[in-house]
């Protein structure tokens, strides 16, 4: 599936939050191929998504959310939706829509929440058509009668279905066979849950790029499981075995988190029809080195794929990419979303950077109380 538009209200520190993954118009100069359907070039989207700013801007929260919907989208119960509603004596609503390539049809589907289950969900879908522009789109599932609606006078005899889709219950598919998507969040530590069939000259490249004193990274042939082993210029070793990092004390942070980004690499590189986040695995890694990770992303995406990314460094604007692929985000009371692209900023232009640290958008952290200290 590839996300569209996606409205937030009442989870985490959203209210009424409008998140727009399209874009009206084509940029023929654009550095980045293909961010449209293949057969249905008027439907432009964002293949690549940077969410930047200040901490506790809602970036991690926003991931949080888009990996809720891709797990409530398959049927998968929710069941952390409590946690994630801020005022509990309210309800909780997301909308989504999104297209599925493989079944050439876009998708709407809302859902709401209160702390105790769902009690409203509606979804609604048409066939994509090539003579449609994006707007015509947009307008054609969003004004259809829903496919199917289920609440309080239409319950279908489940009077409490919980944290999961009624439509989906009912045999009403809302996601394509061949979809897929790979989360990876800051706060994460899965030194036990590394993908055990990562590429080894993949990791050899990216390892031996962050780390100066890792010597060699080796395949223990004679393993009954897939094993490998990091060996240092000194003559330490790491073992990894079936995903495991066996000695993880021995690697900075910085390392261990080049093993995660570099799962999270073989993942871009190895599927497509896929959704991919990667949330500031690299804030101890050098900025050129981040950068050149994150264009190898880019570069190596496949069809049918969005990459959403998150980072703190601002020297990811100078990338030259299309202003769209940048959306930032600022926090007082709630959280709100800025689309450059939106405010005129159209073109593939690194001027971004200057009018983010002159703080045009408002998304620079504020660092008054510090200064009170000096």
């Amino acid at each position: 599936m590839i996300f569209l538009q996606l409205k937030i209200d009442n989870f985490y520190m959203f209210e009424d939050t409008f998140i727009d993954f399209t874009y009206p118009k084509k940029n023929k100069n654009s550095t980045i191929e293909g961010e449209f359907l293949k057969e249905f070039p008027k439907i432009n989207y964002k293949r690549v998504c940077i969410f930047m700013g200040a901490n506790a801007s809602g970036k991690t929260s926003l991931g949080r959310v888009m990996c809720a919907i891709n797990n409530y989208l398959v049927g998968r119960p929710v069941e952390d939706v409590p946690s994630k509603i801020c005022d509990k004596d309210k309800d909780a609503i997301f909308k989504v829509t999104y297209v599925t390539p493989e079944t050439k049809e876009i998708h709407q589907l809302e859902a709401k929440f209160n702390k105790d289950g769902l009690i409203f969900e509606s979804y609604q879908s048409c066939d994509l058509k090539t003579s449609y522009s994006l707007i015509e789109t947009l307008s054609k599932v969003q004004n259809s009668e829903p496919k199917f609606q289920y609440d309080t006078d239409n319950n279908y005899d489940i009077a409490n279905p919980g944290f999961q889709s009624v439509a989906l219950l009912k045999g009403y598919k809302l996601h394509g066979d061949e979809h897929i998507w790979h989360y990876m969040f800051s706060e994460t530590n899965s030194s036990t849950e590394l993908n055990s069939n990562t590429d080894i000259q993949l990791l050899r490249n990216i390892l031996l790029s962050f780390d100066l004193s890792i010597s060699e990274i080796t395949k223990v042939k004679e393993s009954d499981k897939n094993a490998y082993i990091i060996k240092f210029l000194n003559g330490n070793e790491v073992d990894v075995k079936d995903g495991k990092v066996l000695n993880s004390e021995r690697l900075s942070r910085g390392t261990f988190e080049a093993l995660e980004v570099a799962e999270f690499i073989h993942s871009v590189i190895s599927r497509d029809n896929a959704t991919l986040f990667l949330d500031e695995k690299m804030a101890y890694s050098h900025s050129e080195i981040e950068l050149s990770m994150l264009n190898l992303m880019i570069e190596k995406l496949k069809e049918n794929s969005q990459l959403f990314y998150t980072t703190h460094n601002y020297d990811v604007l100078e990338m030259n990419l299309p202003s769209h692929s940048y959306i930032f985000m600022r926090k007082e009371d709630f959280v709100e979303v800025i689309h450059p692209e939106k405010l005129g900023y159209t073109k593939n232009d690194r001027s971004l950077l200057g009018f983010v640290k002159n703080d045009v958008f408002g998304t620079l952290p504020d660092t008054a109380k510090i200064e009170e200290l000096l």
